[in-house]
C-alpha cells in the first residue's frame, strides 16, 4: 500500500479515494502497450499514405519520435518502390527503342529485296545470252539471297523485341500489383494488432483503476488492516470496513431452536436497543425480513457445512421502521454495532393455555425410562 489516505472513524463521500496501491508496475506494463498502440496507429497512416501515394503529415498529439521513425520508413519503401519501377521502366525505354530500330533496318530490307531479285534475274539472263560472265550472274544471285536471310533475321528481332516489351510491361504492372497486396496485407494484420493492443490498454487501464481503493458510497472508515505505508498486503487480505452512512439499518438476531418453526418473513416485531433502555425510551417497530436456511454457532462460518450443536440458532434479519428512535421530543441516532433484542409476535394463547402447558408436559414426559 502506497498511500493510505483515510483514518478510523473518519467519514468519507462516495468516490473518494480511500487507499492507493503501488502501481509502478503496473505504470510501466500499460506505458510500453500504450507506446506499441500509438506505433500501430502511425504504421497504419503509413500504409494509407503509401497506398495513396502522398506524403505522411503529423499529427498534433503524436510523439515527434514515433513519426518520425515510421515517416523514414515510408519515405525508404517508397523511394525502393519507384526505383524498381524507375529500373524496369528504363528496360522498357531500350527495348522500345531497340524495336524501332529494328523495324527501320526490316523496312530498309523490304525495300531492297525486290530490286536484288530483278537484279539477279537480270544478270541471269545477260549470262545465258553470253553478254555477261557467269560469275557476276551468281555474285547477284548470292547477294539477292543474303538480303532475303537478313530480312527473316530482321523479322524474328522484331518479334523477339516485341515480345521483351510485353514482358516488361507486364513486370511494372506486376511491381505495383504486387507493391498493393504486401500493403494490404500489412494493413490487415496490423489493425488485427492495434485492436488486441486497444484491448488490452484497457483491461490495464482497469487493474490501474483497481490500484486506488475507492468509497462505493458515503460511510465511516473502520477496522483499517494497517496504518503504515508501504505495508505488502496478501490476496484477498480485508483492507478496511465502511460502514455505509444513510441506509436503512437491518437488525441481526438469532431464534431459538424452540421458535424457529414459528418465526416466518414479514411477521412483526418490536425492537430493544441496549444503549436506549425501553423502559424510558421506548421501542423500534420492525419487520422479519429474512431467515436462514440452516442453524449455526454464533460464532462459526455459515458455511462451514458442520452439523449444528444443540443451542445452534437461526440468523434472521430485521428490517427496522427508522435509523432513529423517537422519544421525549428528540431523534437518538442508531450506528451499526448496537447490541439489540426484538421480541417477535409468534401468536395468541389464552391464560388458561398458559397455565396448563406445564402440566401438560409433565404427563407427557412421565413414567419415562432409558
Amino acid at each position: 500500500m502506497r498511500e493510505i489516505l483515510v483514518k478510523d472513524g473518519e467519514t468519507v463521500q462516495e468516490g473518494q479515494v480511500l487507499i492507493r496501491m503501488d502501481a509502478r508496475l503496473s505504470d510501466a506494463d500499460r506505458s510500453v502497450v500504450d507506446n506499441e498502440l500509438k506505433l500501430k496507429e502511425l504504421q497504419l497512416r503509413r500504409i494509407d499514405a503509401e497506398l495513396s501515394g502522398l506524403p505522411m503529415k503529423r499529427q498534433p498529439s503524436e510523439s515527434a519520435a514515433l513519426f518520425f521513425q515510421v515517416d523514414a520508413q515510408h519515405k525508404a519503401r517508397r523511394q525502393a518502390y519507384l526505383d524498381s519501377l524507375d529500373t524496369e521502366k528504363a528496360v522498357l525505354a531500350k527495348a522500345r527503342h531497340d524495336l524501332q530500330v529494328a523495324m527501320e533496318v526490316e523496312g530498309k530490307l523490304k525495300k531492297t529485296v525486290p530490286i536484288y531479285r530483278d537484279q539477279a534475274e537480270g544478270w541471269d539472263k545477260l549470262a545465258k545470252e553470253g553478254f555477261a560472265g557467269k560469275l557476276m550472274a551468281m555474285e547477284r544471285r548470292r547477294l539477292h539471297i543474303e538480303n532475303e536471310q537478313d530480312l527473316r533475321a530482321q523479322g524474328y528481332n522484331v518479334a523477339s523485341l516485341k515480345a521483351s516489351i510485353a514482358q516488361s510491361e507486364k513486370r511494372i504492372a506486376q511491381i505495383t500489383s504486387n507493391y498493393r497486396q504486401q500493403l494490404q496485407n500489412e494493413r490487415i494484420e496490423t489493425a488485427g494488432q492495434r485492436h488486441r493492443l486497444e484491448q488490452e490498454l484497457d483491461k490495464h487501464q482497469h487493474r490501474s483503476g483497481l490500484l486506488e481503493l475507492k468509497a462505493p458510497q458515503a460511510g465511516v472508515v473502520k477496522d483499517l488492516a494497517t496504518h503504515t505505508p508501504g505495508t505488502v498486503v496478501a490476496p484477498g487480505t480485508i483492507l478496511l470496513t465502511l460502514v455505509p452512512q444513510n441506509e436503512p439499518l437491518v437488525a441481526e438476531v438469532w431464534v431459538g431452536n424452540a421458535d424457529a418453526g414459528f418465526v416466518q418473513t414479514n411477521q412483526k416485531t418490536r425492537v430493544k436497543l441496549a444503549a436506549y433502555p425501553f423502559q424510558k425510551y421506548g421501542m423500534l417497530d420492525g419487520v422479519v425480513q429474512q431467515i436462514s436456511a440452516d442453524a449455526q454457532e454464533k460464532s462459526n462460518d455459515p458455511g462451514s457445512g458442520a452439523k449444528p450443536p444443540q443451542d445452534a440458532a437461526y440468523r434472521a434479519m430485521i428490517s427496522l421502521s427508522s435509523n432513529y428512535l423517537e422519544s421525549q421530543g428528540r431523534s437518538l441516532p442508531l450506528v451499526p454495532g448496537m447490541l439489540v433484542n426484538a421480541e417477535i409476535h409468534l401468536g395468541t394463547r389464552s391464560v388458561l393455555e398458559y397455565l396448563l402447558s406445564p402440566v401438560q408436559k409433565v404427563a407427557h414426559e412421565a413414567a419415562r425410562e432409558r
